[in-house]
């Protein structure tokens, strides 16, 4: 996703956005915090820190318009999913 369309879709979800150079992008909404690093136009990392622990966790890349678009109370969840090396809370259907 390119930085501006993130931002624009930051906005649009109610997300505070800062930039820093490097590029990084750090979104904060209901005291959460994820930041995203860019090369030229591509992220290539994502981290997000809830408002219960102050350790940064890194993230899928293609978890970010979920995390994006997620109420406040759904973020808990949608972090456990995204959150890379832990199982999804979502549980799972062994008959799909």
């Amino acid at each position: 996703m390119h930085p501006d369309a993130l931002t624009r879709r930051a906005h649009r979800h109610g997300w505070t956005v800062e930039t820093a150079p490097g590029p990084v992008i750090t979104l904060r909404r209901h005291c959460w915090l994820l930041e995203i690093a860019f090369t030229d136009n591509t992220p290539q990392s994502a981290r997000i820190t809830s408002p219960h622990d102050q350790n940064s966790r890194p993230v899928n890349l293609r978890s970010i318009n979920t995390l994006l678009r997620a109420e406040p109370d759904e973020l808990a969840r949608h972090t456990a999913a995204a959150i890379m090396g832990e199982r999804s809370a979502r549980p799972h259907n062994a008959h799909p």
